[in-house]
């Protein structure tokens, strides 16, 4: 008995020394991957969109990043199945934007940026990083090393180690291992004239238009249709051109999109095909009216009369317009203003009579205006409209801007039993604002079918009709229902809540083994949101024992010798079972070391 002490004194002495090795060991790596000392990074981290995560050279465990965050050499990014990145790198306008289900590692050496995409699909924008000192931004391929640092390239991860590079904009060039460079061109002859690849549309909000596809390069006796998906592994037909067409008309509703030309004889072959592209479809709003409402009667003191239009433009307007004509057919114009940061503008010299006007805003991702509704207005003298009014003229309308406050994380949000929707926002002068007017849109509905919910709190929950991506925005009303204020759209996705992984036995493979003392010690990864687990125990199918824990692991005690099949599930804290995984084979063996005690003085009365 004192041998078996003593060996499971000196076992016990081993692992606590391997586990303070390792304790010690992960803080010591965490607090220099905090710290990186005088290291400059090579990036930081841009807009996010769902989870994304990094993995510094030096760990092994993935942590999650925030927009803002730097990125050194070495470091690994990757996306999840809705993730998307933007990776700006530092001393340039370079950038690359990661999509969904992609894996990247940067890194620097000689003097250039190397990128290795591991899995996934991305698109390098150095075109316009033309500093010269900047360093040379390269892509490692098998086929040798690319160089982007003066394109805009599309890049995918093919099978095997392939990657395939399509270069948009700009040049880039291989440098093959026998020391030889040669430039690369586009491995296609279809040319895509709208819309241009990686360019995001801007649609009214409230009138969404088919977007116009046109090319050049299908060969004669051809019928091209768009493929189009929300991924570049789900892509269905979309739409077909007549046969020999040359365009076609497509409907997107707001969001990303992927897409591709595919081209067909007669008898259904496909010909010829495009690359895969990315385009978002963007929510634009036309200015908001402050002054004069619609069908608004100005009082004139005298005329002529100067009237001060007033509006309130969005954060990434680049120019507005204002326009006012005398007549309902809009032929007669007064005047047609355009601006940068102003809002608001003195028509000089309006005589008595009607008047028709307009908002147009210009943004920064487009050349074509959103038009706002033709509005109109009458000038009167002002003792009739005095002997008209019945109540007091109103106070002028003060504008409030109006902010959504939800964090980039819930773009995505979960429901576990009926679709839900939870928006936030708020308002630089609330003390104006009697209640708030939701919109809410499915991205592929009519926008006459947007659903509209007028609320008095900052907050709103409301259920859906189905799960899938909407478009919401936000509008400040006044005690008389006149629009103060709203926000800029914001793109929701509403999702049913994954189940929990299976969790998994360890070691991840092999037999587990029972000790020679007949005791089991068994374990399993821990899984983030799992409220217990259930362990299951059979033998030759027939279930011997279930058990609940509520940590990844346990000791079994007095099982047989034999072998078992065992499993374990876990619940989440609304009861919903995980992926069912594989069970496993514990063995409980029949020999022990456990030694019977001697007998050495037999001592008889």
């Amino acid at each position: 008995m004192k041998k078996q002490w003593k060996r499971l004194l000196i076992a016990a002495l081993t692992s606590s020394s391997v586990f303070a090795v390792t304790w010690y060991w992960y803080q010591s790596t965490d607090h220099r991957i905090s710290s990186h000392g005088t290291e400059k990074p090579l990036a930081y981290v841009g807009k996010v969109v769902d989870d994304i995560q990094r993995r510094p050279s030096s760990r092994l465990l993935w942590q999650l990043v925030n927009t803002g965050e730097p990125l050194y050499n070495g470091e690994a990014i990757r996306t999840s199945e809705r993730g998307e990145v933007r990776i700006q790198f530092v001393d340039s306008d370079r950038y690359l934007d990661l999509e969904p289900e992609s894996l990247i590692v940067i890194k620097k050496s000689e003097g250039e940026i190397a990128l290795d995409l591991m899995e996934g699909s991305l698109f390098v924008n150095a075109k316009a990083g033309n500093e010269t000192n900047a360093p040379g931004l390269v892509l490692n391929s098998a086929k040798g090393k690319v160089d982007l640092s003066r394109a805009s390239a599309s890049l995918s991860k093919g099978r095997g180690d392939s990657v395939d590079v399509q270069v948009l904009e700009g040049k880039a060039s291989i440098k093959g291992s026998d020391g030889q460079s040669k430039d690369l061109t586009s491995r296609t002859e279809i040319k895509i004239l709208s819309p241009l690849p990686q360019k995001p549309l801007a649609m009214d909000a409230e009138s969404l238009q088919p977007v116009p596809f046109q090319w050049q390069g299908f060969p004669a006796n051809t019928q091209v249709s768009v493929w189009a998906g929300s991924s570049r592994k789900q892509l269905k037909e979309l739409a077909k051109a007549p046969l020999n067409q040359s365009q076609v008309m497509a409907s997107l509703p707001f969001g990303r999109h992927y897409w591709k030309l595919v081209g067909t004889s007669p008898d259904g072959r496909v010909v010829a095909e495009s690359p895969i592209y990315k385009t978002e479809v963007l929510a634009r709003y036309a200015p908001t009216v402050v002054f004069p409402t619609a069908d608004a009667e100005i009082p004139a003191a005298s005329t002529p009369f100067d009237l001060t239009f007033k509006w309130q433009k969005g954060d990434d307007t680049r120019q507005t317009t204002l326009e006012v004509w005398k007549d309902p057919n809009l032929k007669e114009k007064i005047t047609s203003k355009s601006f940068a940061d102003e809002e608001n503008f003195t028509v000089p010299s309006l005589k008595a009579g009607t008047y028709y006007w307009r908002m147009s805003s210009y943004y920064v991702d487009s050349d074509k205006p959103v038009l706002g509704k033709v509005q109109k207005f009458v000038v009167k003298p002002a003792n009739e409209v005095n002997a008209q009014a019945k109540a007091p003229t109103p106070p002028p309308i003060v504008p409030v801007e109006v902010n959504f406050t939800m964090p980039e994380a819930q773009t995505t949000q979960y429901y576990v039993e009926t679709p839900r929707l939870g928006l936030s926002w708020k308002a630089d002068k609330t003390e104006q604002v009697a209640s708030w007017r939701v919109k809410l849109l499915q991205e592929n509905a009519d926008p006459a079918s947007a659903a509209t919910v007028e609320v008095k709190d900052t907050t709103l929950s409301t259920p859906v009709t189905k799960p899938g991506r909407y478009i919401a925005s936000i509008e400040a009303l006044n005690k008389d229902g006149q629009v103060l204020g709203t926000t800029t759209s914001q793109a929701l996705t509403v999702a049913p809540l994954p189940l929990l992984q299976s969790p998994q036995f360890l070691p991840a493979e092999g037999t587990l083994q029972a000790s020679l003392d007949g005791k089991t010690q068994l374990e399993w990864t821990a899984l983030d949101g799992a409220k217990e687990y259930w362990l299951t125990i059979r033998k030759n199918g027939k279930e011997l024992k279930r058990t609940k824990y509520l940590k990844n692991s346990t000791a079994l005690k007095n099982l047989l010798p034999g072998e078992y099949e065992v499993e374990v599930a876990a619940y989440d804290s609304y009861g919903r079972k995980s992926e069912q995984g594989p069970s496993r084979k514990l063995v409980v063996p029949d020999k022990s070391n456990v030694r019977a005690p001697t007998l050495k003085k037999i001592k008889v009365n």
